[in-house]
């Protein structure tokens, strides 16, 4: 399957080749689509169909790291800069725990996102210390990253003015399209929410520990099938309501048979003997038409008249006489008469100015004394504006009066009040006070005062008659008249089933496909992650009797999870999580979520590594650093580590070309970054930088020159040492075992690395004068018995001598 093949498509084509019924694709399209078209397809209406195109559909650019700029930030106080070739390599930065380094590394994931995972699960007191003590104004970070195909770069700036809270950072972000608000408007936000490229031991350990649904989402959400789980959860959000609908139709059909069987009505039998059997909906609204028994009186029978009467409530009525006193005095306001006068007059005034229009200045053609010329064209047409307008005024006040006329006369007419009379019922008071509203005056303004003085005894009354209606009702009530209503409500609903259900199987017929289609796309695109998970765990495995098999995902919803098949020592353990150390739970984890940030869909070409080497022993740290190395052909790979035995293997190994970089912390949180060097040159240097220095005697020199130049050259037997036996599969435990055994001597150290025998240490001399001369004797000897005769005179050449040893060890 090609993974960059859209998923729209992917979905058009499996429909086509499954032959999905034209009525369950149309359900599985509108699903993708949206909530609106899922609607109008499950009711029959018509459909967009435009299924949206995932974030993972979409061209990539590709992004490098160039920068980290902290100030006043976390560990570093005055400014500084680390910067990164941006390109593939690995960049290596080592410091002592409290030097500063994982500053930086927190700088670029907070720059980026506006959060660190590294602080997820602390207090809030370790949230708080994130300005640097001693120099925490000014406090920025900033991340400058390099997008191909463009010359300027782009910037991520955040800076807290004096006093501001973490998340009250002042945000700037430019590029080569010029300023935006946030990394959302490059289309960067929703890739690095899925892609992750910043990877820290602390969020392996949460990733690892999490839960199955946890881990099953950080896998999932680079696959590039959101599209099928919203799909999904918009079908079961779809099919939720209709089966409750029709489970709830269902249980009321057992409810009211139940419950009409035991009344004393023939009817109320009849529909309770129909809803046992397959029921016949048409039956049963025959049965609710019928007339009601004979031998209601007519008081039964006015009293039902009367509890269905609705009136207006007396607000509403209130707010009408309220309005049209109102449009009355808008009305007298604008006089009729006046206004048909404005109306003729502006009539006048529209057929002069065309006759001035028509035939330009001139004598008044009806008085013949006055003269239309331009001065009075002007005066003319603004009188005509301001007729008009009086016009319009008039006429539209006019028009409210006669709709509230209107509309007040329809309440009055049209009352709800039934006509007759019965003995008993107190009906009287209501008709009086209905007689009395309808005698309505036709001025306006005392209509409006009759409504508001004579409604509220029609109202008054009204509640009375039907309080009297409702009490009569339930005395003469057999329970009919209440489960008939119910029984209508029900027939309504029941009479919806066949819809629901043709619903509600087209739904689950789409989900059901969708479903099965989501778990062979899932596996298919995973099946590469898995691959390279289980390489990298090839690695990192070494000299672990753990094996991992291909990583799948599966169920859904409550039920999703991550099933990594292990055998220990090859036979079948189940789960991988509950047999792993600690120091393999993290190079797990290692193995799962690299490829996350390495997918080759992510444009970010970086990813940023903070600590990967905890709980490693020996065996995994080298594995590590071949994976490292691996991942540096293609990807910017930066590596934050308090642990030198990653750039020690990496040197020892022969990895290639990583760029080290030294962190140290001086007082007040000065931080230097310089380029590392290898444990032989590091002691070598400093051994040659005391050595030209004259201000201390060379008695007090001498000692410590020696010391650094012994501690070099066991350095580089060392790495001999390891060289040699890793390439023979020897176990890391055994090497270093050996090297220990070997280092309370420089002669058993030197044997050790030149005949692979630290018992040979009677063979060194004789082998270093014979193979590389006096030089290399002479060093060798000084490192061993200390600093004498013509050494201690010429420290710096000691320490050329002990570099030329260094370089003559095989």
């Amino acid at each position: 399957m090609n993974r960059t093949e859209p998923l729209v498509e992917l979905i058009f084509d499996r429909l086509a080749a499954d032959r999905v019924p034209d009525d369950t694709a149309e359900v599985v399209l509108a699903a993708l689509s949206g909530e609106a078209d899922l609607d109008s397809a499950l009711g029959g209406e018509p459909t967009a169909l435009e299924p949206q195109r995932t974030a993972a559909d979409e061209p990539r650019e590709r992004i490098w790291l160039s920068s980290v700029t902290v100030a006043g930030f976390r560990g570093v106080g005055p400014e500084r800069t680390l910067a990164i070739e941006p390109g593939p390599g690995l960049t290596v930065v080592v410091g002592r725990n409290g030097s500063g380094k994982s500053s930086f590394a927190e700088a670029v994931e907070l720059a980026l996102t506006g959060d660190s995972a590294r602080w997820a699960d602390r207090n809030s007191v370790w949230r708080t210390g994130w300005r640097n003590l001693h120099a925490g104004d000014p406090c920025r970070i900033a991340v400058e990253l390099r997008v191909e195909g463009y010359a300027t770069p782009t910037r991520v700036v955040r800076s807290w003015p004096a006093g501001a809270e973490l998340d009250e950072a002042e945000v700037s972000v430019t590029s080569a399209h010029g300023g935006h608000k946030d990394l959302a408007e490059l289309g960067w936000a929703r890739p690095l929410e899925l892609y992750r490229p910043f990877l820290t031991a602390a969020e392996l350990g949460r990733l690892t520990a999490g839960t199955q649904s946890q881990l099953f989402d950080a896998i999932s959400a680079i696959l590039g099938l959101e599209a099928i789980t919203d799909a999904d959860r918009r079908l079961m959000a779809a099919a939720r309501p209709v089966d409750a609908a029709i489970k709830e139709v269902r249980a009321q059909r057992v409810a009211l048979a139940a419950a009409l069987a035991e009344l004393p009505d023939d009817r109320a039998r009849r529909a309770a003997a129909l809803l046992v059997t397959r029921p016949d909906l048409a039956a049963l609204a025959a049965i609710l038409d019928e007339p009601d028994e004979p031998t209601a009186d007519e008081a039964v029978l006015l009293c039902r008249l009367l509890v269905t009467m609705q009136l207006p409530d007396s607000d509403a009525v209130a707010r009408l006489a309220g309005q049209l006193r109102d449009a009355a005095a808008e009305a007298r306001r604008h006089d009729g008469g006046r206004s048909r006068a404005s109306l003729r007059s502006a009539e006048l005034l529209r057929l002069a100015i065309e006759h001035h229009d028509d035939i330009g200045s001139g004598p008044c053609p009806v008085c013949t004394t006055g003269r239309l010329d331009g001065g009075w064209r002007v005066s003319a047409a603004a009188s005509l504006g301001e007729l008009r307008d009086r016009t319009l005024a008039a006429q539209a006040a006019a028009a409210r009066l006669k709709a509230l006329l209107q509309q007040a006369h329809y309440l009055i007419d049209d009352l709800d009040v039934p006509d007759g009379t019965a003995a008993g019922v107190p009906i009287d008071e209501l008709h009086a006070a209905t007689a009395a509203l309808r005698q309505a005056p036709a001025g306006p303004e005392d209509l409006a005062d009759h409504l508001a003085a004579r409604y509220p005894a029609v109202l008054a009354a009204s509640q009375a008659t039907q309080a009297y209606a409702k009490s009569l009702l339930r005395e003469r009530d057999t329970g009919w008249q209440t489960a008939a209503g119910e029984l209508q409500a029900w027939i309504v609903a029941a009479g919806l089933l066949p819809q629901r259900e043709r619903a509600l199987s087209r739904v689950r017929a789409a989900r059901a496909w969708l479903r099965a289609t989501g778990t062979q796309l899932r596996n298919q695109r995973v099946a590469p992650f898995a691959e390279h998970s289980q390489r990298i765990w090839a690695q990192l495995r070494q000299e672990s009797n753990v094996e991992l098999g291909a990583m799948t995902l599966q169920g859904t919803n409550t039920r999703r999870r991550v099933v990594i098949p292990v055998s220990v020592d090859g036979a079948d353990n189940g789960t991988a999580l509950g047999v792993m150390s600690q120091g393999e739970m993290h190079a797990l984890g290692l193995a799962t979520f690299l490829p996350r940030g390495c997918a080759p869909e992510s444009p970010f070409r970086f990813i940023v590594v903070d600590d990967p080497v905890q709980s490693m022993d020996p065996a995994k740290v080298d594995g590590l650093a071949r994976v490292l190395a691996e991942l540096a052909e293609q990807r910017q790979v930066v590596v934050f580590t308090h642990d030198t035995r990653l750039p020690d293997a990496l040197g020892r190994l022969d990895l290639g070309a990583a760029r080290i970089i030294e962190v140290t912390r001086a007082e007040r949180s000065v931080v230097t970054l310089r380029p590392g060097t290898d444990p032989v040159t590091r002691y070598l240097d400093d051994a040659y930088a005391l050595a030209r220095n004259e201000e201390i005697v060379a008695e007090v020199r001498g000692p410590v020159v020696a010391e650094l130049c012994r501690s070099a050259i066991e350095a580089a037997c060392h790495r001999i040492v390891w060289r040699r036996r890793v390439a023979r599969g020897v176990p890391h435990d055994d090497i270093e075992a050996a090297i220990v055994a070997a280092t309370r001597r420089l002669t058993t150290t030197v044997a050790l690395a030149m005949f692979d025998d630290a018992g040979r240490g009677g063979d060194v001399l004789g082998h270093l004068g014979r193979r590389h001369g006096q030089r290399a004797v002479g060093a060798y000897q000084a490192c061993r018995e200390g600093v004498h005769g013509t050494y201690l005179a010429d420290l710096p050449g000691l320490v050329a001598d002990a570099r030329h040893l260094a370089k003559a060890l095989p």
